[in-house]
C-alpha cells in the first residue's frame, strides 16, 4: 500500500498500486468520508489486509465508523472487509444483495449489519445524502457507486479507471493523451463487452453521469480526478472502436520470467 493523503477536507483516500509488467500501474483506491456517518468505500486488497488496517485505524477510531460501501465483491475491493466488520462493530455493510450473497459462499456475512442497495436508492449520512448509481462501464454485473450530494463527487467503482505509467495522487499529474490511452486500455481489458455494445445505448448511459455533472471523480482504479467528466466521457465512447484487449500468452510468460531477477519470483 502507499501513504494514506487527503484530497478534500471530508475525504481520505486509501490507495495502492498493481504493477502491471510492461505497462504500468493499476490504482487500486479505498475511501473514507468523513461524514457526520462516516462511510469507507471498499476494502483495498488481501495482500494489504494488516497495513490497510492500520492506515485505516490512523485515520479514524473504527468503533466511530457507520458504515462500510462496498461497490462489488471483486478481491481487490473486499481485502478488508471481515477484519473491517470485525474492528467496527457499528457500522452496516451497504452493497448489492447480491454480491452479498456471493460474499456469503466465502465467509458468513453477519446479516443483521447488512443494507441492500439497488440503483435509484439512497443512504442518508446525516450531513449528506449518497445516491446509488449503476456506473455506465463495469466489470461485474453486482457494482454500484454512487453520488455524494454534498461534495458533488462521482464514487465510479471500476469505471474511469486506468492503466497509469507510475503512481500519483491527482489525475492532473498525468499527461492527457497518455491517460486517454491508459483508460481505453483499461476499459477494453476489464469491460469487454464495450467491443459488443450497442453504441447509442453506451451514450445514454454516458449522459446520466454528463446529466449529474460531477465536480470530481473518484474511481476505484484512477488518482482523483478534477474538472475532467467530459474528458471521461468522450474517452468511454472511443472504445468500442479500439483494438480488443487480449491477455500476454504463455510466450510472453515465458519472457517476463526470463527477464525476472531470482528474488522477484
Amino acid at each position: 500500500m502507499d501513504k494514506s493523503f487527503q484530497v478534500l477536507p471530508e475525504v481520505s483516500v486509501l490507495p495502492a498500486h498493481a504493477p502491471i509488467p510492461g505497462m504500468g500501474f493499476l490504482p487500486v483506491n479505498a475511501f473514507l468520508i468523513k461524514a457526520q456517518e462516516p462511510v469507507l468505500v471498499d476494502s483495498g486488497m488481501g495482500m494489504d489486509s494488516d497495513e490497510f488496517v492500520k492506515i485505516l485505524e490512523s485515520i479514524i477510531d473504527l468503533r466511530d465508523l457507520k458504515w462500510i460501501f462496498l461497490t462489488h465483491d471483486d478481491s481487490d475491493h473486499t481485502g478488508s472487509l471481515q477484519k473491517v466488520l470485525e474492528a467496527a462493530p457499528r457500522a452496516r455493510l451497504a452493497t448489492n444483495a447480491v454480491t452479498a450473497m456471493r460474499l456469503n459462499t466465502v465467509w458468513p456475512l453477519p446479516m443483521d449489519r447488512m443494507y441492500w442497495l439497488n440503483p435509484g436508492d439512497s443512504i442518508n449520512t446525516g450531513d449528506r445524502t449518497l445516491k446509488v448509481i449503476k456506473p455506465p462501464v463495469f466489470d461485474n454485473p453486482t457494482t454500484i457507486g454512487f453520488y455524494d450530494d454534498k461534495l458533488e463527487v462521482l464514487f465510479s467503482a471500476d469505471c474511469f479507471g486506468a492503466i497509469v505509467p507510475e503512481p500519483v495522487q491527482n489525475a492532473d499529474d498525468i499527461e492527457e493523451k497518455i491517460l486517454v490511452e491508459g483508460m481505453i486500455g483499461w476499459a477494453s481489458s476489464d469491460s469487454p463487452w464495450l467491443h459488443l455494445v450497442d453504441q447509442n445505448k453506451l451514450r445514454q448511459s454516458l449522459d446520466k453521469v454528463g446529466q449529474i455533472a460531477p465536480k470530481m471523480i473518484f474511481s476505484s482504479h484512477l488518482p482523483p480526478a478534477q474538472g475532467k467528466t467530459k474528458i471521461f466521457l468522450d474517452t468511454i465512447t472511443r472504445v468500442p472502436d479500439s483494438t480488443p484487449f487480449v491477455a500476454p500468452d504463455q510466450k510472453a510468460l515465458e519472457v517476463m520470467l526470463q527477464q525476472m531477477k531470482p528474488g522477484d519470483l
